[in-house]
């Protein structure tokens, strides 16, 4: 099957008609549909389901109603019409499919489902299919539980991610998507022949009971089997309530999940809100803290404007002590000086040579003697000065700063950042209690509380749906006991009835044998198809493969066959495509795949890997994708050459959504 044009009309984000065409191209087969959340990307894969199949699907395969289908806008405009058109070609035939839901004539407003008429309408070729055949059609192409291998949202590839994991194997989602990849590649088939010829069994053993009523040596093996028939029945009426209980409660913490999901940004937000609290009231103490600190320094910041004042002062003293001192030393020398001239003039005998000193010698020694005598008056020194300046200078000295005026500039510089981060956080704290106002904290945690009790009592039900079904095995093997000795008595050998349920026991195990032998076929085939796939996906080139267990899910092997226990998310999600494209190649029927969001967590390589190999997955992929996952520049030139036509999703407002091609 491949797509040529889908066109919608008023569906969910989509107001009034928009049309997009599928690339037709057998090498440039991919379409890309750029879109950021909340634009409508699921929406568009919704479209798609709901034209083929009647029904769109929130979150764990709920159904979406019809009157949350229909485009909010237009909805209040009165236009209640909603519409899917799809064409699309089989074996060269080409089918156009339109599904449509419009408004009761006598209904106003419309509440539920039965508010609206749906119609469906089918030509093949132009020759126009009759209403009670067009679901079968359908199912000719492309059976609904076939969808499950082209439809893939966000949920589903978590769904075979979950599936990978180990201790996963067991639990209830494993055994669901089990059941999913089973239908969708061909085992109920069987499973309904053996189911069919079960019914017919016990109906044949029923009557192979009455009729060996009428023999005095088989009454007892009747009554016993009466007796187990009425256990195998009361068994199978508490199984099937106990599986209505476990969907009931199933749906029930599928509900609550959603709501916890869709309040996980609440409950970021009250922790963010408590840490912006403590953050506020630091901040506040520490304002208040340098508020204390000002006012102790404007105590003494006196002390800086006499300091400033007693400087100059201090340096002038300190100037004329050293000009005296200077002045003392100078006296002192000229002094000594003056003492030897005139030691040498008083006493005429030189110390040498002891002769008398001639008159023309000390001329010049008196002359020199009284102009140092003349310098030495001049240079008068009171002693009493310096002492005083000195103790002038000792007082002034005492007077320090302590920078108080600094410091009272780098208090006021810290109050005011701090008075701005005191703005900022009581705006954000605004802001977040507006987002949370209308949120109730307090019931967030009781439906988390609920919820963990609810999944205690989904596990007992599971325990008492083993039991049961343990038990009704045991019931069934008793009374296929019961049924071949009654069968093998000679006043039953020959009765039609005996002879009926010796066929259905046997036709039962060959139907059962065909079951498992299909299963390990079926399994055989997808691991060695997603092995296939995983070798060109994994960067890592030493994993030898996949290894497939009894629910489908893989695990990966390294050179030595040995199954890596710990796997990164980036693994997980290649080995998950690895197992869609197993599936998709082993399915009975193909289609083209269309992915929502299929590269979350992948790194750059593994992304060059995936986008390289998703072209070859199916004669048409269509990727539909926001730009952090693919950037329009760096990662379309591992594909470029593939991709046949590139639309996106423009945001026309909160409910209202345009697709557009681009260029």
């Amino acid at each position: 099957m491949k797509l040529k044009e889908l066109s919608i009309y008023n569906f969910m984000p989509y107001k009034g008609e928009q049309k997009i065409k599928f690339p037709q191209h057998e090498t440039q087969n991919v379409m890309l549909l750029f879109g950021d959340n909340m634009r409508g990307k699921t929406s568009f894969l919704n479209a798609i389901r709901w034209g083929f199949y009647g029904k769109a699907l929130a979150r764990h395969l709920r159904k979406i109603d019809r009157v949350d289908l229909v485009n909010i806008q237009a909805s209040s405009e009165g236009d209640w019409k909603m519409e899917i058109g799809i064409t699309f070609t089989h074996n060269e035939v080409e089918y156009e499919l339109r599904r449509c839901i419009e408004k009761k004539q006598h209904v106003s407003q419309p509440r539920v489902d039965a508010d609206f008429e749906e119609s469906i309408g089918l030509t093949i070729d132009g020759e126009r299919i009759p209403g009670d055949k067009v679901i079968s059609e359908i199912n000719q192409v492309a059976p609904e539980e076939i969808s499950r291998f082209f439809l893939f949202d966000g949920e589903l590839l978590q769904e075979y991610e979950n599936l990978l994991i180990e201790q996963g194997e067991q639990g209830i989602q494993g055994e669901k998507i089990k059941q999913h990849i089973e239908q969708a590649l061909g085992v109920p088939a069987l499973i309904n022949g053996k189911e069919d010829l079960s019914t017919l069994l016990k109906e044949a053993r029923r009557i192979q009971a009455r009729d060996a009523k009428k023999n005095d040596d088989l009454k007892n093996y009747a009554e016993q089997q009466r007796q187990l028939e009425i256990k195998l029945s009361q068994l199978e009426k508490d199984l099937k309530d106990l599986v209505s209980q476990k969907h009931s409660l199933q749906q029930h913490i599928d509900t609550i999940d959603d709501e916890l999901r869709s309040t996980e940004v609440v409950q970021r937000k009250k922790i963010e809100l408590e840490g912006l609290k403590s953050e506020l009231k630091q901040t506040e103490i520490h304002i208040s803290d340098l508020d204390d600190e000002k006012r102790e320094l404007i105590k003494t910041s006196w002390k800086d404007v006499l300091f400033d004042i007693a400087a100059p002062a201090l340096s002038n003293l300190k100037q004329k002590r050293d000009s005296i001192q200077n002045a003392i030393s100078e006296k002192a020398i000229l002094d000594n000086e003056i003492k030897s001239l005139t030691k040498i003039i008083e006493n005429t005998i030189c110390t040498q040579c002891e002769q008398s000193i001639p008159e023309s010698k000390l001329a010049p020694i008196r002359e020199k003697l009284s102009l140092l005598q003349a310098e030495s008056e001049l240079k008068i020194v009171n002693l009493d000065d310096v002492t005083q300046i000195t103790q002038q200078i000792d007082k002034l000295s005492s007077i320090r700063s302590a920078q108080e005026g600094r410091r009272i500039l780098q208090n006021l510089d810290k109050k005011r950042k701090s008075e701005v981060q005191l703005i900022r956080i009581e705006s954000t704290l605004d802001e977040i209690e507006a987002e949370i106002r209308d949120h109730d904290t307090d019931h967030i945690m009781r439906q988390r509380e609920k919820r963990d009790r609810l999944s205690g009592q989904l596990a007992n039900l599971n325990r008492d749906i083993d039991d049961c079904r343990r038990d009704i095995s045991k019931t069934e093997e008793k009374l296929d006991q019961n049924a071949t000795l009654i069968s093998k008595n000679v006043g039953a050998q020959g009765q039609q009835s005996s002879i009926r349920v010796n066929i259905y026991q046997e036709l039962e195990q060959v139907f059962s044998k065909g079951i498992d032998k299909l299963r390990d076929s079926l399994k055989i085939d997808v691991e060695k198809n997603a092995s296939k796939a995983f070798a060109q996906l994994t960067t890592e080139s030493t994993y030898s493969g996949l290894e497939i267990n009894r629910h489908y899910g893989l695990s990966i092997l390294d050179e030595n066959k040995r199954i890596i226990k710990e796997r990164s998310a980036g693994a997980e999600q290649i080995v998950a495509l690895s197992l869609i494209d197993g599936l998709s190649r082993t399915a009975r029927k193909s289609g083209p795949i269309i992915m929502d969001t299929p590269l979350g967590r992948l790194d750059p390589k593994h992304r060059s890997n995936v986008l390289k190999y998703l072209p070859q997955m199916a004669d048409q992929v269509i990727l539909l994708v926001h730009e952090g996952e693919i950037h329009p520049d760096r990662d379309i030139q591992h594909f470029a050459d593939r991709i046949g036509v590139r639309y996106k999703i423009q945001r026309q407002s909160a409910t209202e959504s345009l697709i557009v091609k681009e260029s």
